[in-house]
């Protein structure tokens, strides 16, 4: 084997550190395995050399013939599950935002406490930032960055991100890069993250992984030069050293260095690549098909891992957002859903008069102690594996005989069988069957075939596939840009901008160290995007063959100096290797914070009542999270998520802002009220949160009718994110909002709204109008000839303002409220997500439709009209806003009213423009049957989670629960229809169906006075 490339592929898991040699030169990849093992994982990185040892040690001369070494660690997912203040350092982040963007969302907002304690040193913010053009909202100021130096300098913190609004399209001006050069300047030997060579668009997300990143960079080099010394201590030191990555690809050692969070989930990517390998799968078949081709179930010690495997030989990413200890993110990860069993599952059994009547694997595990305290290893307590060897499917394994009854062994098998049919059913996206590779430590726990599957496949070396994975890695660049348009959209121009894109993609892929031939694409797209004239989104990701000449670093970034000490810190970092192991003193983590009640406990929610004084509901934190669940269930797919301006609202009330809802009864009816709205692209809300646009608006208008004061806010819209960004501007002018809003439901147009349905017509009715961009321009319409001029000037302003704009409608007085709005809405969204909250506590998550069913009215009000799996999406983006459809294969997820929906070959329909419009049951059978169009309210919810969907959130998959309700009667009128009917929506030839009766909601202010 004197000319044979090795690759050694090492995956370091808490239990067992696996290791395989491949021949790179074989030409069937499963039969490339040269040999393998498994050593107990040890404190440090011993089990590596242990490890490297153990594949090497009959024949030496495989040490010369390793050319890459590539190794996956869950060591950095440890320390932040753990908290452990040992290893993550303090961080300092500067924010750059100006005119009030961002700041009620500041940095480490939405971190779980205890890690926020460990890790959270400074925060500060200075002018900056960008608009989704490039062009520049503010200027960094040296003075104010110096003067952060200053703060940072005096706390001892050496870990510094630098996060700007728009940084990762900024090309141009390059803010970040600037803000970090002055404070190397300044500060000299620290370590600077910019979060745009961390992340993508979505400015929290990217930021909480810079945030991570920074945290963990001096525990990175430690850890980097522990391998290198592991490697040079067992003959290899001049083989270069590679990390596994969380989306199966692998990059170098020096930039697994300066971007650790980039590693940080390495075990399922591992599992499912080497899976997609033993099977023949990947490797010179790899193009950017996104066809489904197998499953992979890696059953491990403790649960089952189960993810797609696309035909790429790639893991199906996915949803945008991503959390790593608890932590929201936005990098891509595979879509791995796991369940509590695994090798080491324990067995409980319950007898009645010395026969057994109920067995339960799992969840909880021996984990670490499977080797000590399982039957198999002379234990007491029973496990999964156990009941594999008691029935003949693990020989040879453990070191003591083991004898289970025969009933606990079938009992046992029937419910371990149908966890993993489930597990299957969880992650297919259709009903044809499709093979399923079964790996990990414990994949004999499955003998039998496997409901859904084609077939079951088993392979020899299916213990070590993670290892194999990490062996088979290859090197990957993603290109994430908002690109101009020259000459509109149009397939030539799309394929201009692609090639463009690509290219800069491979370059960068061959700079990594990728051989230039055999870089490929697994995964391409153009996003349209709303309200964005010109523009689109261009994601690019490709993968390419380690060169076997010996790759150089890559720069990406982040700046760590040659010598880094911490202050007050039990670790230090230097550029000579390590003369011990990889080893931490243990600084366990201490903080005790008071929390609003335990939404996980059903007796709280239960026993949970609302402030309220004088006719007044002060909002509460458990308010807030009750009223997020409902107001995006009300948005009908629309709205926007509320989990930003949720966010901002928790802000406020830290800060011991009040946040107020009053009943309309307790308004004059003379007074004045506004109504206030914020519209625009999602894209800048998700980059650009907060700001003072529905604020300046609103002084606009106040100006413009020579008002210094109101009584209380108008929610135009409550479903979505407008439901509760109203409650944040009423706190900035110490005002209440109205329990009620103008239509009770998101609407994607401005003229949709209540009040319109009683005037006479004429557009002018609904003006003036104010709108304004938070960065220093406002507008004011006053009259317009039409409604296409209102909706034509409207939209080019938004563009004008940034693609993002707060508006105040015309005021209203207390009386116009009263006979035209939809009342007691925000209570309606509190009802709904207490049903929610109370379904996820007390696990019956499986009522969860019937909860939001009764919180409506009951089956007279509205019902569950399908229960499946989403099977497809399709969206497109025209004039500003988003049309497409769902479709969704029909299954049993509850019993309630299902009209024969369990019947995989029917599919729901929803067509939806912003929000779902349209409902149609479609089977192969009947003929297409309309079940509910608007303005019903037509809702889509996470099955298993109870909550809500946006339609940006549609994706392969997800097992969801249709509901529809009836909408308030305005909108059920003659000239209510005309205005929000389907035929308002260019379905001419689908007539409205109702589905109940509206049921007023019951005030939570009378019910709790």
């Amino acid at each position: 084997m004197s000319s044979s490339f090795l690759r050694l592929g090492i995956d370091c898991l808490g239990t067992n550190t696996d290791a395989v040699l491949l021949d790179a030169n074989h030409a069937k990849q499963d039969e490339g395995v040269v040999k393998w093992t498994k050593v107990p994982t040890t404190a440090g990185l011993s089990s590596v050399k242990n490890a490297i040892k153990e594949v090497t040690k009959d024949k030496p001369e495989f040490i010369s013939q390793i050319r890459c070494v590539t190794i996956g660690t869950t060591y950095f997912l440890n320390a932040l599950v753990e908290r452990d203040a040992s290893k993550l350092q303090k961080v300092a982040v500067i924010r750059l935002a100006s005119c009030n963007f961002t700041r009620n969302t500041p940095p480490f907002v939405d971190f779980p406490t205890e890690l926020r304690d460990v890790i959270l040193g400074h925060t500060g913010f200075v002018e900056g930032g960008l608009n989704v053009d490039g062009t520049v909202i503010g200027t960094p100021s040296k003075e104010g960055v110096l003067k952060e130096c200053n703060i940072i300098r005096s706390k001892d913190i050496r870990n510094i991100v630098i996060v700007g609004t728009f940084s990762p399209i900024d090309v141009e001006h390059k803010q970040e890069e600037v803000v970090r050069d002055w404070i190397l300047e300044e500060l000299g030997d620290v370590n600077v993250v910019c979060s745009a060579h961390i992340g993508r668009l979505g400015l929290l997300e990217r930021e909480n992984a810079a945030i991570l990143n920074a945290s963990m960079l001096n525990m990175s080099s430690i850890f980097s030069k522990s391998l290198e010394n592991a490697l040079a201590t067992t003959g290899l030191k001049k083989t270069p050293l590679f990390v596994s990555c969380n989306d199966g690809t692998m990059i170098s050692v020096e930039e697994a260095t300066q971007r650790p969070v980039a590693i940080i989930a390495s075990g399922p990517p591992n599992s499912l690549i080497g899976a997609s390998s033993l099977i023949k799968l990947g490797g010179d078949r790899i193009h950017h098909d996104q066809a489904e081709a197998m499953m992979v179930i890696d059953i491990g010690g403790s649960t089952s891992d189960a993810g797609m495997v696309l035909n790429n030989g790639y893991p199906r990413q996915g949803s945008a957002y991503s959390e790593i200890a608890n932590v929201r993110v936005n990098f891509p990860m595979p879509d791995v859903q796991s369940i509590g069993l695994g090798g080491g599952s324990i067995i409980k059994t319950e007898s009645v008069r010395g026969s057994v009547v109920a067995v339960q694997v799992g969840p909880t595990s021996l984990g670490h102690e499977f080797s000590k305290r399982a039957l198999c290893f002379g234990g007491n307590i029973m496990t999964a594996s156990d009941i594999a060897i008691a029935a003949g499917d693990m020989p040879n394994f453990g070191d003591t005989p083991v004898n289970i009854d025969s009933s606990i062994i079938k009992s046992a098998k029937a419910i371990m069988q149908l966890g993993l049919e489930n597990l299957v059913d969880s992650i297919k996206t259709k009903a044809t069957p499709l093979p399923v590779a079964l790996v990990g430590g414990a994949a004999a726990l499955c003998q039998s075939p496997l409901r859904g599957t084609s077939k079951v496949l088993h392979h020899e070396y299916a213990s070590v596939a993670n290892a194999i994975g990490a062996a088979r890695a290859k090197l990957s660049t993603t290109v994430d840009k908002i690109v101009p348009i020259e000459n509109g959209r149009s397939s030539g121009e799309d394929e201009k901008i692609l090639e463009s894109i690509i290219s800069e993609a491979n370059r960068t892929c061959v700079k990594k160290g990728a051989s230039r031939d055999s870089v490929k694409i697994i995964f391409q797209e153009l996003v349209a995007l709303p309200y964005i004239a010109n523009k689109v989104r261009a994601y690019v990701q490709v993968v390419g063959e380690l060169d076997r000449s010996t790759p150089k670093a890559t720069d990406i970034g982040v700046q760590i100096p040659s010598t880094t000490t911490f202050a007050g810190s039990n670790v230090t970092a230097t550029n000579s290797s390590p003369s011990t192991d990889w080893t931490f003193i243990n600084t366990p983590s201490q903080s005790n914070h008071p929390t609003t009640i335990d939404l996980k406990e059903p007796s709280a929610i239960d026993a949970y009542k609302p402030k309220i004084t004088n006719g007044t509901w002060h909002i509460s934190p458990t308010d807030l999270s009750f009223l997020s669940t409902g107001t995006y269930i009300l948005g009908c797919g629309g709205g926007g998520s509320p989990y930003l301006t949720t966010l901002e609202a928790h802000s406020c009330l830290q800060r011991g802002e009040s946040l107020r809802i009053t009943d309309i009864s307790a308004v004059p009816s003379n007074s004045l009220l506004l109504p206030v709205v914020c519209l625009g692209s999602p894209i800048i809300g998700i980059e650009r949160p907060g700001g003072n646009l529905s604020q300046d608006a609103l002084t606009n208008m106040l100006a413009h009718l020579d008002k210094k004061s109101f009584s209380a806010i108008i929610c135009v819209e409550v479903g979505g994110a407008n439901g509760m960004m109203n409650l944040i501007v009423g706190s900035s002018h110490n005002v209440p909002i109205i329990d009620g809003d103008l239509m009770g439901r998101a609407f994607p147009s401005f003229e949709k709204i209540t009040p319109y349905v009683f005037s006479s017509g004429d557009i002018n009715e609904l003006l003036p109008v104010s709108m304004s961009s938070g960065d220093g321009t406002d507008f004011i319409m006053t009259h317009a000839k039409d409604l296409k001029m209102v909706d034509r000037t409207l939209r080019a302003l938004l563009v004008e303002m940034g693609c993002a704009a707060g508006m105040v409608q015309r005021p209203m007085s207390g009386k116009e409220m009263a006979e035209t709005g939809v009342l007691r809405s925000h209570s309606l969204a509190w009802r709904l997500g207490r049903a929610v909250a109370r379904c996820k506590a007390s696990q019956s998550i499986g009522e969860v439709g019937s909860a939001v069913v009764n919180e409506f009215g009951g089956e007279g009000a509205a019902r569950e009209i399908f229960g499946g799996k989403i099977v497809g999406s399709e969206e497109r983006i025209v004039g500003g806003q988003s049309y497409g459809e769902v479709r969704i294969r029909g299954s049993q997820i509850s019993k309630q009213h299902r009209e024969g929906t369990e019947k995989e070959d029917e599919v729901l329909r929803v067509v939806f423009n912003n929000e779902n419009l349209i409902a149609e049951l479609q089977s192969s059978s009947n003929k297409p049957k309309i079940l509910a169009t608007v303005p019903s309210l037509i809702i889509i919810l996470d099955a298993l989670t109870g909550t809500a969907l946006g339609v940006p959130e549609y994706r392969f998959g997800l097992k969801v629960l249709v509901l529809v309700a009836a909408p308030s009667p305005i909108w059920t009128s003659e000239r209510g229809l005309e205005i929000a009917g389907p035929k308002a929506f260019g379905f001419d030839d689908i007539d409205y169906i109702p589905v109940g009766k509206w049921r007023e909601p019951k005030s939570v202010i009378e019910e709790f006075s």
